[in-house]
């Protein structure tokens, strides 16, 4: 008898162990995602925008604390979200939109120099530009929803900050993170040139 419950017990630990490695092999591999500059920012750079005398100061930006995770998030409704374990930004969020984000400004602002909140105390911005969100997030074969406001400071004049709302709806194509990802980068876009817009406005009122 004790040699049958000896040999039932090395077998259930022996199926066991075959159900975990079963179930490990089974587990999907972890991707990795990047928001990034789109090759279209090229074509709507402005010649009036081109300008030395513009320094951009991009920060202090407040980011809702639950977008800011690794794990890539998905709207189900109104008052539900879906965190993804296998589907993840391949750094923190919040830096990878101000990279973003700068590097549009820097292109539609071909001659500008454009530094990130806190930049070094040899940068001294002519125009300083604010975030606060709302919302950053997208459902799939719907929709990627930025909701921001933003103010631009321009250090030149004694005026108050031009404060904005913007409301940026991009669509999510296919059902899938990558589709999110990309709309998430076209919202960063639409951003940037309105942020831009705003800009060249006050440049071209301080210049007159």
């Amino acid at each position: 008898m004790k040699k049958r419950e000896c040999f039932g017990t090395i077998g259930g630990i022996f199926l066991l162990m075959v159900f975990l490695f079963a179930a490990c092999s089974s587990t999907p591999p972890v991707k990795y995602y990047t928001l990034n500059t789109l090759p279209e920012m090229q074509q709507n750079v402005s010649e009036d925008a081109s300008s030395d005398q513009i320094a951009v100061g991009l920060g202090p930006m407040e980011f809702p604390k639950y977008l800011n995770r690794p794990q890539i998030l998905i709207r189900k409704s109104p008052n539900r979200v879906e965190v993804s374990e296998f589907n993840r930004w391949a750094g923190p969020l919040q830096g990878d939109f101000l990279r973003v984000l700068a590097k549009n400004i820097s292109i539609l602002l071909p001659m500008s120099r454009v530094a990130v909140y806190p930049w070094k105390d040899q940068f001294s911005p002519t125009h300083r530009i604010k975030l606060n969100f709302e919302q950053f997030d997208g459902r799939f074969g719907k929709h990627v929803i930025l909701n921001v406001t933003w103010s631009i400071e321009n250090r030149k004049d004694k005026n108050e900050p031009v404060v904005k709302n913007s409301l940026i709806k991009e669509t999510v194509s296919t059902e899938n993170y990558e589709a999110v990802v990309s709309a998430k980068s076209r919202a960063i876009a639409m951003l940037s040139q309105e942020i831009v817009a705003v800009i060249n406005t006050m440049s071209k009122k301080g210049s007159n």
